[in-house]
């Protein structure tokens, strides 16, 4: 299967799993550092592609180290999406990634993301166009359970195989959920019988979690939200040993995104990992209101710091 050759050299079955506004060139960066077998893009709207839209390629810019990475696109028209997987801007990517999963009203109400769980004739054809694109390039597809109920979800497990989907992620959440509330796993077995491999995805922060889906039939498991402020819980996972210097960290995501971006923008992207670092932290409340105020790179460096001279308990977060 082509997904066995994507994790050949991977300590585990883990995928960054995409999300919008956090997993940006640098962040996959940090995470590939800890041992993550694949990342994959913010996801990107295949028109937008088409159309050559400056901040869309900007968005498609990746570090060297970071491979195996796939692309994730997302569209309703599978002529479009067919075209821009021919794109350079995306051509260099190890495989590719349909997002039809997204709950977010834009997204949904222009009949993209997790529309598509209700028309299925339609994901079809999306999912066919762009595996014909791409040929031998692996393609999954990321869904949700479905909108209001997983009734459905083994149906359109058994549609993407059909279609030509080499492996699925799947959100343990409906769409009605949006981010709410807690994943529910009832259903994965019945998945996983498709015959698919099946990436399982929500609510995933610790090993035990990991040993548990892979034991009941998930072929791995795809962490976000886990992932953020925590790149380390893919070393947790692989049993591997791990010293993150916070600061280091933190200064490496804002460099690599300053030799993209301008400072307004790596100010504001910065500010979300930085909270989700220092989140938990005994004493860091008013140095997360200081970051969330700044309008500086180099002020929230400095800020970090100096939390972190004053509480040194922190500076370095490892398994030793």
């Amino acid at each position: 299967m082509l997904v066995d050759k994507i994790f050949e050299n991977a300590p585990t079955r883990t995928i960054l799993a995409p999300m919008a506004g956090y997993t940006d060139m640098a962040f996959r960066h940090i995470c590939r550092q800890f041992g993550v077998g694949l990342t994959v893009t913010e996801m990107i709207s295949s028109k937008a592609v088409t159309m050559n839209n400056a901040v869309t390629n900007s968005m498609l810019l990746r570090s060297p180290s970071d491979a195996p990475c796939f692309v994730q696109i997302f569209g309703h028209e599978p002529d479009v999406m067919a075209q821009s997987v021919l794109s350079p801007y995306l051509s260099g990517y190890e495989g590719v990634d349909i997002n039809m999963g997204c709950p977010v009203r834009k997204i949904v109400g222009n009949g993209d993301g997790s529309a598509l769980l209700e028309n299925p004739q339609l994901a079809s054809k999306c999912i066919s166009a762009v595996k014909q694109a791409i040929g031998n390039k692996p393609l999954s597809v990321k869904y949700r359970l479905g909108v209001s109920d997983d009734l459905g979800v083994v149906d359109f497990t058994k549609m993407c195989k059909d279609s030509g989907a080499d492996f699925v992620t799947v959100h343990f959440r409906t769409r009605k959920q949006m981010y709410a509330g807690t994943a529910d796993y009832s259903r994965l077995e019945q998945i996983c019988s498709v015959g698919l491999p099946v990436f399982a995805n929500g609510d995933i922060c610790t090993k035990e979690q990991y040993d548990q889906l892979i034991n009941r039939g998930a072929y791995g498991v795809a962490i976000g939200r886990g992932a953020v402020g925590k790149p380390y819980l893919f070393s947790q996972i692989a049993n591997q040993p791990f010293c993150m210097d916070l600061l280091e960290v933190i200064t490496l995501h804002a460099q690599m995104l300053l030799e993209v971006f301008n400072a307004r923008v790596v100010c504001n992207e910065l500010k979300k990992h930085v909270v989700a670092y220092l989140k938990g932290m005994r004493k860091a409340k008013s140095t997360i209101i200081a970051v969330n105020s700044s309008k500086d790179v180099q002020q929230i460096l400095q800020l970090v710091e100096q939390f972190l001279e004053e509480n040194p308990i922190y500076k370095r977060i490892s398994n030793d």
